[in-house]
């Protein structure tokens, strides 16, 4: 029987995700994990793992699947430490997440669930060290929409065998209608469902269509995660209260909001907040090398507003993160700091970096520009703590950047030198959305940028791929690993480019 785009079956009555048969061999009861395995959230003696069954067509689909999972030292599951039975039900839409505990830090093992006598493919994961921690490599990625193009920079980072964790910064599904932002008819990758996703089905069943790519269950089951989400999961231009892309029809904002914050829960392997809801800021200790945190700068906000607003833009009642989460960033940090851990590294969506001049309209007021007064309470934070070695990561723009990070750009900071810069921001390009200079005007920006923006160390705007980040005692490196294209499988990449910051520095050099 051969196969097309539609050759689909309809799973849980719950979310009526249409799931891609995957070339597999037809049958009436089709392989329970469809959606691969995925684990995330390490920490030293613990994992979250994550898969989801796909019920028979011909069972009823209301009551819970029993699944057993296992731990091993090795991936014939020969020396299994750890195991247990979980529940895939209805209300989580027949995901399964577990946290494995009682593990040994800073060390790999290998997992698998089974339900109804099959079992899922095997995956990897790895613990977070302990103690003193001589290197780290951590993968920087964002924006990978199914529409636009395979997931090539994923199925690259799937063959890394040098990687300890793939930090993922957002937009890891889009919730446009085919055609709005990308068009999958040609490649066969329609997003399901057709429509935009608004409701706890559509989200649900969106997810599904994108972990039904097998670039992305691969690097799933080869590397940890830790995820954070920016808009797309909800909307296009989400805030607190509201998206520019929540339009008249679309129904209640909060159980919008709500759906897509639940659908992400369920459908990423992280570890969920008790008794808070939105809370997806959290903390990794890497030993004494480096803290990493994890930022929520999308969900919290207050509302953007228009660039050349300048009143506004600098309101100092206008936030990006929100009064909890700023203290806890402040905290976090401080506490890193006087802990003499080396690093801390900031994984959050959107850059920091000023672009734009002071009293001037900015670009793109959806970033830190866009809430002056939050970012300058970072820098008031960084100076007078005198808080040293820190490196943003963001995606967002769909290009390449690298900045040294000080307050003014054209007034107390030397280029040739980085006097005056307090950290470094590395911005990671897209999995597959469209690249930043693919509207004309935005490449013709690029020249009067590398002119104006003394701090700006790199900047590409063509080009998928992500960020390898190679954190030891001495030095952070950012490289930056580019993809031919994304309208074909392949496996093909190149480093485009690569920057360090030399501990102690806060300036990125060649």
């Amino acid at each position: 029987m051969s196969l097309t785009r539609r050759a689909f079956i309809w799973s849980t009555a719950g979310s009526t995700v249409l799931l891609p048969l995957c070339l597999r061999a037809q049958s009436s009861n089709p392989a329970l994990f469809q959606h691969g395995v995925a684990s995330g959230d390490p920490l030293t003696d613990r994992v979250i793992l994550w898969t989801r069954v796909t019920p028979p067509a011909t069972r009823s689909q209301t009551g819970p699947i029993s699944v057993d999972w296992q731990v091993a030292l090795d991936a014939g599951f020969s020396r299994v430490v750890r195991g247990g039975t979980a529940f895939a039900t209805l209300e989580r839409d027949f995901t399964v997440k577990v946290e494995a505990g009682g593990l040994d830090a800073g060390r790999p093992y290998f997992y698998a669930f089974t339900a109804g006598g099959q079992r899922s493919p095997i995956g990897r994961t790895k613990t977070l060290p302990t103690g003193a921690v001589p290197r780290i490599r951590l993968a920087s990625v964002s924006c990978a929409n199914y529409p636009a193009g395979y997931f090539n920079p994923y199925r690259c980072l799937a063959n890394r065998e040098d990687l300890d964790v793939v930090v993922h910064l957002g937009d890891y599904i889009y919730e446009f209608e085919n055609g709005v932002y990308g068009d999958g008819s040609g490649l066969l990758r329609i997003p399901e469902p057709r429509r935009e996703a608004v409701t706890l089905t559509d989200y649900r069943v969106r997810y599904a269509t994108y972990r039904s790519d097998p670039d992305l269950q691969d690097v799933h089951a080869r590397h940890p995660f830790i995820v954070v989400w920016d808009d797309h999961e909800i909307t296009n231009n989400a805030w607190a209260n509201g998206a520019s892309n929540h339009n008249e029809g679309e129904g209640d904002w909060a159980t919008r909001k709500a759906a897509a914050y639940r659908a992400y829960l369920e459908w990423m392997p992280i570890r969920e907040p008790v008794g808070s809801s939105y809370r997806l800021y959290r903390h990794f200790r890497i030993g004494d090398l480096a803290d990493l945190l994890m930022l929520d700068t999308r969900s919290l906000r207050d509302q953007q507003v228009a660039g050349d607003d300048l009143p506004a833009l600098t309101s100092p009642v206008r936030s990006l993160l929100g009064k909890d989460q700023e203290e806890w960033l402040f905290e976090q940090v401080r506490v890193s700091q006087r802990a003499g851990t080396v690093w801390r590294v900031l994984g959050q969506q959107v850059m920091f970096s000023r672009i734009s001049f002071p009293g001037r309209p900015v670009p793109r007021s959806d970033a830190w520009d866009g809430y002056q007064a939050s970012r300058e309470r970072v820098f008031d934070f960084l100076a007078s703590e005198r808080i040293r070695d820190v490196a943003i990561l963001a995606g967002d723009i769909h290009s390449s950047w690298a900045f040294d990070v000080p307050r003014q750009p054209w007034d107390g900071y030397t280029a040739r030198t980085g006097a005056g810069s307090l950290a470094v921001e590395i911005i990671a390009p897209a999995v597959s959305s469209s690249p930043l200079f693919a509207d004309p005007k935005l490449r013709e920006l690029a020249s009067t940028f590398r002119y104006l923006l003394p701090h700006l160390k790199y900047l590409e705007g063509d080009s998928r791929g992500y960020v390898l980040v190679d954190i030891s005692r001495e030095r952070l490196q950012a490289d930056w690993y580019h993809v031919p294209g994304v309208l074909e499988r392949s496996p093909r990449e190149a480093k485009a480019a690569s920057l360090v910051c030399e501990r102690g520095s806060s300036r990125l050099t060649t």
